[in-house]
């Protein structure tokens, strides 16, 4: 992000005094390893197994369930190894994808099975058919005949596309989401009670994902000498500590409203565990405090006012 001056960061607004919300390199170490010991721990809380079909047949839910919660732990381990190779700022974009796993099935946790499974069912078909048909449109039918799809397979496929549209659509004002075919995100987050943290989180995670020129400009450190960086690893540091704390908080949040859905959702833990096996590695993590999405220093600002 660039600053209200409309200019990348100055060089000197990085090096000023560390107090405050920016971690030090000792802090941003001490934050890996609480989150590592969390990991060590969320291991024997968590227990993602191999789920029954018959199990998923009945509920959908429970296999989004099993797959966004083993997506979620090896997230945070692949940020964790991403860290002490100080490639820790690419990990932003795990966070993404665990708020995404927050919303949606908090909002599916929230439906009735019929109409649960009606509309998990709809949403997969449409990813899927737009999916195959978006390679054929790319290769050719001479290329995906070579991969095993027959021209008549891909014809009912554009069939079944609009099928599932117009069922979408009559979905659509059923529960009245604006907008087109599918729910938005943001109509997702309000109906699970999520509203406030999507609007924090979707949209500035979602630039570590796309082209972003706020997202570049955020990137650039400037220096009155003339120079200018785009790796300045403070602030590296800062983006590596910031996915850190995001995907613990967003991962026992995932605890919260998937827990209906464990036994089913092939879910278990250690029992042996108690709240004094797991309360020193959260007191850590809570002591080393929360991670601010953007930091002072991006707008020139010190402790004692601004850059001059």
């Amino acid at each position: 992000m660039h600053n209200s001056g409309g200019t990348p960061q100055e060089e000197a607004a990085a090096t000023e005094s560390r107090e405050g919300p920016l971690d030090s390199r000792e802090r941003f170490l001490a934050r890996v390893q609480a989150v590592e010991d969390f990991l060590e721990l969320a291991d024997r809380l968590i227990v993602v197994g191999e789920l029954k079909w018959s199990n998923v047949d009945a509920d959908y839910r429970l296999l989004a369930v099993n797959s966004c919660l083993r997506r979620q732990i090896e997230s945070m381990k692949a940020a964790t190894l991403l860290a002490r190779q100080d490639l820790g700022h690419l990990a932003v974009s795990f966070v993404r994808a665990s708020l995404e796993d927050v919303l949606y099935l908090g909002f599916f946790g929230s439906l009735p099975l019929e109409e649960s499974q009606e509309l998990f069912l709809l949403l997969s078909n449409w990813d899927t058919v737009r999916s195959l048909l978006a390679q054929r449109a790319y290769v050719g039918d001479d290329v995906m005949r070579n991969l095993w799809y027959p021209a008549g397979f891909l014809d009912a496929v554009e069939i079944k596309r609009d099928e599932v549209r117009s069922a979408l659509m009559d979905l659509q004002k059923k529960y009245r989401w604006p907008g087109g075919v599918i729910p938005s995100a943001d109509w997702i987050a309000e109906r699970a009670g999520k509203g406030e943290l999507y609007r924090y989180l979707h949209a500035a995670t979602s630039r570590a994902l796309h082209f972003s020129a706020g997202e570049i400009m955020r990137r650039g450190w400037g220096h009155p000498a003339g120079k200018m960086v785009t790796d300045k690893a403070e602030f590296r540091d800062h983006l590596a500590s910031f996915a850190l704390d995001q995907l613990w908080r967003l991962h026992v949040e995932s605890w919260e409203v998937t827990s209906p859905f464990w036994e089913g959702a092939a879910v278990s833990g250690d029992d042996t565990l108690s709240f004094a096996d797991t309360e020193p590695v959260l007191n850590r993590l809570l002591a080393l405090g929360k991670v601010p999405l953007v930091h002072a220093h991006e707008w020139n600002l010190t402790p004692n006012g601004p850059l001059r």
